[in-house]
């Protein structure tokens, strides 16, 4: 049986010190892509063309989605 591909979406916005980015993420997987970012052209310089999992603004969603601990980041949904 298949299952909506969107239905494990969720759409975020990030607010950091530095970073605005547009992000969505799977809530089971926790697999993300960034649709926008303000540092993109920073990161991809001195990284591949997707953003690492390290990355404080992927931390912060993660976080969020998950609820293992609080953001460090400012978190907001969009629908």
């Amino acid at each position: 049986m298949l299952r909506p591909v969107e239905a494990n979406i969720i759409k975020l916005a990030v607010v950091s010190r530095r970073t605005r980015a547009l992000i969505t993420i799977d809530s089971e997987t926790l697999h993300y892509r960034v649709v926008d970012c303000s540092r993109k052209l920073f990161c991809r310089i001195h990284v591949s063309k997707s953003c690492p999992p390290y990355c404080p603004v992927i931390v912060a969603a993660k976080d969020f989605v998950s609820g293992r601990r609080e953001p460090k980041a400012e978190v907001a949904l969009i629908e």
